[in-house]
């Protein structure tokens, strides 16, 4: 029995966020331009379905793109929080400022700690993040969201950011077979029609229809299906994917397309037929008459090297043009893949669809083409910083979401000598460390003689820097892991003392009175019994004393110093904040302490080195004082 697949597909998906983030510009012809770098306007990103009857198209000009629309908006991604490059995660995360990388931070927040008050707020924000994911829905994960909660029988597979393969083939067969067991068929295709109100039928002529043969086309399929399990299959599927459209719209404001067939090469294919905001299906009688017209560039997997090659071996441009070919020709051009250009022809297509909920890797990369080229050292490692800290903040943010941990990390430079490349191993998701271990890697990659200058030149330039994390692996490290029970413990002893009631009569020595009455002069004596009074400027302790033997009354708040105070990288981390992190993280923050230390003796012990006139070497006080006897007297004789 053939499968059951369906492809969803969000309609110019970055240009309705920024119609969801701004409301008013639902309906309206929208740009999305890439930001600009040193005065220069970005390239035209995306292209909003009001925008293109204009003419305007991805990759124009913006200035060009107004002369077509002038009434069209422009809307610009941001600039990265520590690179000056693209940062899309606006377009993965709506709203995401107050907890975007959270996780990955809370080592760099920590430094400064300064006072007890930011400490909490660091920690109460990751909290939340681990918490509650959902808080930090992205405008992606809102969607996979509505896909994956739909029915557990449907197998999801993330294609993309805004794509998504679903396996239909089990939840068809198991509705299917209820319809018939409760004799519900005849009523189920007569009402068939009115349950796919977007829905178009790809037979070759769908291209020029309009409502009213779209909906001749569908009776006739509906008509057709009473006494053929594969149409049912696939009628049951596109009524359940105008369902899963329609909750998508209504939880998160966001329209999208959708195809329907027998694999994912037809899905995907159909799916651009009748965009935005519809879908198609194609039953598999079907497959060969579109494909006959379908170019060889729009087919899944032939946009590329293979279709390019295929069009310039073969004279040919559409896909259906392989089964005229001669056999023997086609076996002569491409002996090991004769067979699957058959297949694909025909409309066959295997492939599984495999239940990913996430991307396989998360990469940063910047282009500098031309005259922007790095050819200093001290820019590109400039670059490298603000990139790494860019993926160790999305990262932590993964890891916070779902529970996984990178072991690989990939660096690439592009130069016009090549594209060196390699793989280290994911030590550790703070950015000091994961810059340590790039750049110790990449600067033996400079081949100018001043190599070990650090303000000297770059050779050959660099035009792209790419970082990716892979390999992903379930659950957290285990320091993570501490930071993330430390702060559940904080939390609830937090939340028990914030809940807990005390009674004054629970049999305890010594009640604080929170609020105690106006000041006493103290006695020049204190007694020995009674309430005792301590003041210290406006701070006021009353200690009530039921015991018979003297007590010491408690000392007055200490004002804080910088004794109180530890110094790491110029920042302030609060001592007792450092005593109550964990041991491993408390450890990593002593041997940075020690480094600072010895460098500060280092500097010191330079910087007297340097004010001082050296005629020789350098001679002890007990060297110094010691003096050389006379020549004479090593000579002379003892009598």
């Amino acid at each position: 029995m053939r499968r059951v697949i369906s492809l969803i597909d969000m309609d110019c998906f970055y240009a309705q966020v920024e119609q969801r983030d701004k409301p008013e510009l639902w309906g309206q012809p929208v740009i999305v331009v890439q930001h600009s770098r040193q005065g220069v306007e970005g390239g035209i990103l995306a292209v909003s379905y009001e925008a293109r009857p204009f003419g305007v198209k991805r990759g124009m000009s913006v200035a060009d793109a107004k002369i077509k629309c002038p009434q069209l908006n422009i809307c610009h991604v941001p600039i990265g929080e520590y690179a000056d490059k693209a940062d899309i995660q606006k377009y993965r995360c709506v709203e995401l400022q107050e907890f975007t990388g959270a996780f990955c931070s809370l080592l760099e927040r920590s430094r400064s700690f300064e006072n007890q008050r930011f400490a909490s707020n660091a920690k109460n924000v990751y909290i939340e993040l681990l918490e509650h994911p959902g808080s930090n829905l992205d405008a992606s994960a809102e969607v996979f969201r509505v896909l994956n909660n739909f029915d557990s029988t449907i197998i999801v597979e993330k294609a993309s950011v805004d794509e998504a393969f679903l396996d239909l083939t089990a939840y068809t067969n198991q509705k299917l077979e209820e319809i018939r067991e409760n004799g519900q068929l005849e009523e189920f295709v007569k009402t068939s029609l009115d349950q796919l109100p977007s829905t178009h039928l790809a037979n070759g002529e769908d291209v020029k229809e309009n409502d009213h043969l779209r909906g001749a086309f569908l009776s006739d399929f509906i008509e057709n299906s009473r006494n053929s399990t594969e149409n049912l299959l696939l009628l049951i599927a596109a009524i359940t994917v105008e369902t899963i459209r329609k909750r998508i719209r209504d939880e998160t404001q966001f329209y999208c397309s959708a195809g329907v067939g027998n694999n994912k090469m037809m899905a995907k294919l159909v799916c651009a037929r009748h965009k935005p905001r519809q879908q198609t299906l194609i039953p598999w009688k079907n497959c060969r008459e579109i494909l006959r017209t379908t170019p060889i560039g729009d087919v899944r997997g032939f946009g590329g090297k293979m279709g390019n090659r295929i069009q310039e071996m073969l004279n040919i441009t559409l896909m259906g043009e392989i089964l005229e070919l001669d056999i023997a020709l086609l076996i002569e051009t491409f002996p090991d893949q004769h067979e699957y250009l058959r297949a694909v022809a025909e409309g066959l297509d295997d492939e599984p669809v495999r239940p990913r909920k996430e991307s396989s890797s998360i990469a940063v990369s910047k282009n500098f083409p031309g005259k922007m080229a790095i050819r200093t050292t001290g820019e590109l490692k400039k670059w490298v910083g603000g990139l790494v800290k860019e993926l160790a903040k999305r990262l932590g943010t993964d890891q916070a979401e779902n529970k996984r941990t990178a072991e690989n990390l990939v660096y690439s430079l592009l130069t016009d000598d090549g594209k060196p490349q390699k793989t280290l191993k994911m030590s550790s998701y703070h950015p000091d460390i994961i810059f340590e271990q790039v750049w110790t890697a990449i600067r033996g990659l400079n081949r100018s003689n001043l190599a070990k200058n650090e303000d000297g030149p770059w050779t050959p330039p660099v035009l792209n820097i790419s970082l990716s994390a892979s390999r992903f692996q379930p659950g957290l490290p285990a320091q993570t892991r501490a930071i993330t029970e430390w702060l559940g413990a904080r939390k609830r002893e937090k939340e028990a003392r914030k809940n807990a009631v005390y009674d004054p009569n629970d049999g305890r020595a010594d009640v604080i009175i929170e609020e105690p009455p106006p000041p006493e002069i103290p006695a020049s004596k204190p007694s020995t019994s009674g309430p005792k009074t301590i003041l210290d400027g406006s701070v006021e302790f009353i200690v009530l004393d039921d015991s018979d033997e003297d007590v010491p009354a408690p000392q007055p708040l200490k004002k804080p110093t910088d004794i109180d105070y530890i110094t790491v990288d110029g920042k302030k981390i609060s001592k007792q904040a450092l005593r109550h992190l964990p041991p491993d993280i408390r450890k990593q923050y002593e041997h940075r302490i020690a480094l600072e230390e010895a460098r500060a003796l280092k500097s010191k012990s330079d910087a007297k080195i340097g004010n001082r006139k050296r005629t020789g070497p350098i001679k002890s006080p007990a060297q110094q004082a010691k003096k050389s006897k006379p020549l004479e007297l090593f000579f002379k004789k003892k009598i």
